[in-house]
């Protein structure tokens, strides 16, 4: 029974950060209520049982991801001008209607009867026979993974970059 209750807890407050991270004008409080929601995510996957999900999901997103957007944020000083009031007229229309047909499409995969399976507990696959899995069958695309995020950060780099005012 607690475990329905934290599941809902989590599950209410995951999608609250995400509301809150869509609807602050501030950049750093979007990124603070995005943090707020994979924290909850990466306490849904301890409910599931994926403990090394739950991990990477605070490691890897929550903290080092979340840190290079805020250092990024914080090195491009975006005041409220550069944002503008409005961009665009009907962007909360068009953004409950994506939300709505995001919702629809949910609730369609979730009833249909081709994707419902059972697993049982004692079928996962243990972790050493993924890692070994992962850096020997799929090793190709692990290390292409890696290369896409180190050209994503040296990316960063160069845009955040500014020109000298003597150059």
């Amino acid at each position: 029974m607690w475990l329905k209750v934290v599941f809902v807890v989590a599950a209410v407050l995951a999608v609250v950060g995400a509301l809150g991270m869509l609807a602050t004008p501030n950049p750093v409080h979007s990124a603070l209520f995005l943090v707020l929601t994979l924290f909850c995510v990466a306490a849904i996957y301890l409910m599931l049982g994926a403990e090394l999900l739950a991990v990477a999901q605070v490691i890897v997103y929550a903290g080092a991801i979340m840190v290079l957007f805020l250092f990024v944020i914080m090195l491009l000083n975006l005041g409220r001008d550069e944002f503008g009031i409005d961009p665009l007229p009907r962007q909360w229309a068009m953004g409950l209607l994506v939300c709505g047909g995001l919702a629809v499409l949910a609730i369609a995969v979730s009833l249909s009867a081709f994707l419902r399976w059972q697993t049982d507990p004692l079928q996962l696959v243990p972790l050493k026979d993924l890692s070994r899995v992962l850096f020997t069958k799929h090793l190709l695309a692990f290390e292409i993974t890696s290369l896409i995020l180190l050209i994503a950060m040296v990316g960063v780099v160069v845009m955040v970059k500014r020109p000298k005012e003597g150059a």
